[in-house]
C-alpha cells in the first residue's frame, strides 16, 4: 500500500583511561523538562532535535536557551515519537511514531510532508541530505527506502526480525541496518542489493557509518563491537573493553574517521581509536538535580573535531558540551 501524504499546516565523575586529560564541561542546558525519549544531533553539532511527551518535537541551536522551533508531529492525534533523525547536511529533520512519519525544514521550520504507512509498525528511521531518501525500519524486519519528491519506494527484506538500529550515507545510496536476527547488513537503496552482511552472536544493538564511507561500526548485545573497513568489509579493529554485556545506545564516527564516539544506557560517553579499538577516554553525563531518575541513557553524541568538542543528548532531557583535547592521541 502506498504512503498517504497528508497536506496542510502541521504544525563527572570523570574516569580517565590512558593519559588523556579530563574533559572540561563548557555548557549544560535542559532541552526537555520531563526527559527525552528520542534525540539526534546534527553532524556539525549546530542543532539538536528532541522528542518530548509534553511539547512535541523541539529543535535547539547550539548553546541556545530557547528552542528555535516546536513542531507537532500530528495535530489530529497524540502520537508517541519513537525516533528522530537530522540529515548529514543539517537541512532537514524527520520524526516517526509507529504508524506515521514527518519531515521538516530546519532553516525555515516548514513542514515538508506527513505520511502514514499502510502495514506494519515503524521502529527506526533515517534521512539523507536534503531529505532525498527516507528509510524506515519496521518491527517485522522490513525496510522501506522512500523518495519524498517522486514517491518512489523500494522494500528490502534482508532481515527476518525487528530492525533495532539504522544509519544512512549522506547521499542516501547506502543503509547500514542491525536487527534482532543477529545480523547487520549494508545495502544499496537504489537496487535493494546487499553489499555486505555481517553475522554476530547476539542481537544488534548499535551501528554507525562513517560519512565518507571509510568504516562501518557494528555492536551486539554480547560484547562484540567491531569496526569494519569499507568498501572491502574486512575487520579494521575491535573495541577493547573488560565489561561484560556492554551495550551502546549511541555511536558516531568523527569526520576524519580517526575516532568513534559512543554513548551507553548507563550515562557513559567514550572515545575510541578507530585503527586500534583502544579506548582513549570516558566519562559520564549528568543527572538532573535531585538525581531523579537515578540513571540516564546517552541518546545522541557527536565529536566536533574542528572545535575539539563533544556534544551529547540524554534521556534526562539534558544537552551537555565538553571541550576535550585529543592532540597527540594518534601519534
Amino acid at each position: 500500500m502506498p504512503f498517504l501524504k497528508l497536506c496542510g499546516a502541521f504544525m563527572l565523575l570523570v574516569v580517565l583511561t590512558g593519559c588523556q586529560p579530563a574533559p572540561e564541561k563548557v555548557n549544560k542546558t535542559i532541552h526537555a523538562e520531563n526527559g527525552t525519549y528520542a534525540a539526534d544531533i546534527s553532524d556539525d553539532g549546530n542543532y539538536s532535535l528532541v522528542s518530548t511527551d509534553e511539547t512535541g518535537l523541539l529543535l535547539w541551536p547550539r548553546y541556545a536557551t530557547n528552542a528555535k522551533y516546536q513542531w507537532q508531529h500530528n495535530e489530529n492525534t497524540v502520537s508517541q515519537i519513537i525516533d528522530v533523525d537530522i540529515s548529514a547536511d543539517g537541512e532537514v529533520a524527520v520524526a516517526a511514531s509507529r504508524k506515521e512519519f514527518s519531515m521538516w525544514d530546519i532553516n525555515n521550520g516548514e513542514n515538508l510532508g506527513f505520511w502514514q504507512i499502510g502495514s506494519g509498525e515503524i521502529q527506526k528511521l533515517v534521512v539523507s541530505k536534503k531529505g532525498g531518501t527516507v528509510v524506515l525500519g519496521k518491527q517485522d524486519g522490513t525496510q522501506v527506502a522512500f523518495n519524498p519528491a517522486s514517491g518512489r519506494r523500494i522494500e528490502f527484506y534482508g532481515h527476518t526480525e525487528s530492525i533495532n538500529v539504522l544509519d544512512i550515507s549522506p547521499n542516501g545510496f547506502y543503509v547500514l541496518s542491525g536487527s534482532n536476527d543477529h545480523s547487520a547488513i549494508l545495502w544499496d537503496t537504489r537496487s535493494g542489493q546487499i553489499v555486505h552482511r555481517w553475522p554476530l552472536e547476539g542481537r544488534i544493538t548499535q551501528v554507525a557509518l562513517h560519512p565518507d564511507g571509510h568504516f562501518a561500526f557494528i555492536s551486539d548485545a554480547i560484547d562484540n563491537s567491531i569496526i569494519h573497513s569499507l568498501p572491502d568489509g574486512e575487520i579494521a579493529s575491535k573495541l577493547k573493553f573488560i565489561e561484560r554485556h556492554k551495550i551502546f545506545s549511541a555511536a558516531r564516527f568523527s569526520a576524519s574517521g580517526d575516532y568513534l564516539i559512543t554513548g551507553s544506557p548507563s550515562r557513559q560517553i567514550a572515545i575510541w581509536d578507530t585503527s586500534t579499538g583502544e579506548e582513549l577516554t570516558h566519562w559520564r553525563v549528568d543527572l538532573r538535580d535531585g538525581g531523579r531518575p537515578s540513571n540516564a541513557a546517552v541518546l545522541a553524541v557527536v565529536f566536533d573535531e574542528k572545535q575539539q568538542q563533544v556534544i551529547s543528548e540524554s534521556s534526562a532531557g539534558l544537552a551537555e558540551w565538553w571541550n576535550i583535547d585529543l592532540t597527540g592521541s594518534k601519534e
